[in-house]
């Protein structure tokens, strides 16, 4: 066990490390850091390969890389497309508060999760923004906190569909629902710390509700015809997704065909696609890590259940902290979770615990790709976000633990 725990030291060490000094993709980085996981743990070389090419014989994982691909495209699409500027029109339409357009946007642009895809969002929210001589690092932290809803209500998020794959007897739809307080909870915080005190004015637009909900609902169309084919009607997510961009291709791209074609082929991102290979490649190494995983049910079984909890959401803000990655705090946690083999409902709560602390690791992490973007655009220093932050940490870690234990109160 003591080489197995030196291995994960020394793969996250060199995260650490290679994510800050070597100019590399972020996934094959995280392919060099499974690697080294697990030739550090005593595995031969044709065995770390084993671990890399199930990455490509397993069909839940290749449907899964496919769906994260295939909605970065879909993102691609919509902007070549202006939808996401028609977006930004029909809701200055329906609303006419700023403050309220400031939420919606970045919201609204969530729904594409893509990495580092709060930029599609940040000119519009920096220039609202300044008119309402908001200083420069609340507008960052507004762009980012609201954007980030998607990631806790829609089974379109990558972080999602990443953890579909490693849970695939539960259904999202009930991790959703458990996700929906929380999602109110942290974006009250975000709004009571950033936006309370400035004022709902309005520029004098002339609203036109009904057009503009007409509209919402035409340009809003390729995301929710997703949530509607999986959810309602059970096709997998993968051709669900598929579907929507033959949708954008008859009602946007009839007209060029091969334009569409080529924003499509565009759309296709390398950069993802060995991203989403490192965080399969290291959850595989992971889980064969036979004494970590059999420490941990130990140290599960002999603990209460909040020090066994604690233990479990420090792992997950950890890894996905170091890593500016949730999806990696998923993949080593979940498994960690699966092997104790508990009863549907507690498994379930340990998901949303394991799911929600991942997203606050990933969220507050330095590496986190769409703070970099925001700050980056905006021209605001880190610090200064950070000190915008700070209110809406306590908030975000400690409701984890009161839902997870009002959860199994109802529940258990």
């Amino acid at each position: 066990m003591q080489r197995e725990l030196f291995a994960i030291a020394a793969a996250f060490g060199f995260l650490i490390f290679a994510s800050r000094r070597l100019k590399l993709w972020h996934g094959v980085i995280l392919c060099l850091t499974g690697c080294v996981m697990s030739l550090c743990a005593g595995h031969a070389p044709a065995q770390t390969a084993r671990y890399f090419l199930s990455v490509f014989t397993s069909a839940g994982t290749v449907k899964t890389i496919a769906v994260v691909i295939e909605i970065g495209v879909l993102s691609v699409l919509m902007k070549h497309y202006g939808i996401l500027d028609r977006l930004v029109l029909a809701f200055e339409k329906v609303f006419a508060s700023e403050r309220t357009i400031m939420m919606l946007l970045p919201a609204t642009f969530g729904m594409l999760s893509v990495p580092g895809g709060a930029q599609l969002s940040s000119p519009f929210v920096n220039q609202i923004g300044q008119d309402l001589n908001m200083p420069v690092a609340k507008r960052a932290a507004v762009n980012i906190s609201f954007r980030h809803i998607a990631y806790m209500v829609l089974p379109t998020a990558s972080s999602m569909i990443v953890f579909s794959s490693l849970v695939p007897n539960l259904s999202v739809y009930k991790l959703i629902g458990l996700n929906i307080v929380y999602a109110l909870i942290i974006q009250s915080a975000a709004y009571y710390v950033l936006l309370k005190d400035y004022p709902p004015t309005s520029l004098g637009r002339k609203l036109n509700r009904r057009e503009g909900l007409w509209e919402l609902a035409q340009y809003l169309f390729p995301i929710y015809v997703i949530i509607l084919l999986n959810g309602l009607f059970g096709v997998q997510m993968y051709i669900s997704v598929f579907l929507s961009l033959i949708f954008v291709a008859l009602i946007w791209g009839r007209r060029d065909l091969g334009g569409y074609c080529r924003v499509f082929v565009s759309g296709v991102s390398l950069k993802v696609f060995i991203m989403m290979t490192g965080v399969f490649f290291m959850q595989n190494v992971i889980k064969d890590l036979g004494s970590v995983m059999g420490g941990f049910s130990a140290l599960f079984a002999q603990s209460s259940g909040f020090a066994a909890l604690l233990v479990l959401s420090a792992t997950c803000i950890f890894f996905a902290a170091t890593s500016g990655l949730s999806y990696v705090a998923l993949g080593v946690a979940t498994p960690l979770v699966l092997s104790l083999n508990l009863p549907p409902t507690q498994e379930l709560l340990y998901c949303f615990a394991i799911y929600t602390m991942a997203f606050n690791g990933y969220y507050y992490s330095p590496l986190h790709l769409c703070q970099l973007l925001t700050v980056q655009q905006m021209e605001c220093p880190a610090s200064g976000l950070y000190k915008e932050y700070a209110p809406m940490l306590l908030t975000s870690l400690v409701s984890v633990f009161v839902l997870f234990y009002v959860y199994h109160f109802i529940f258990v």
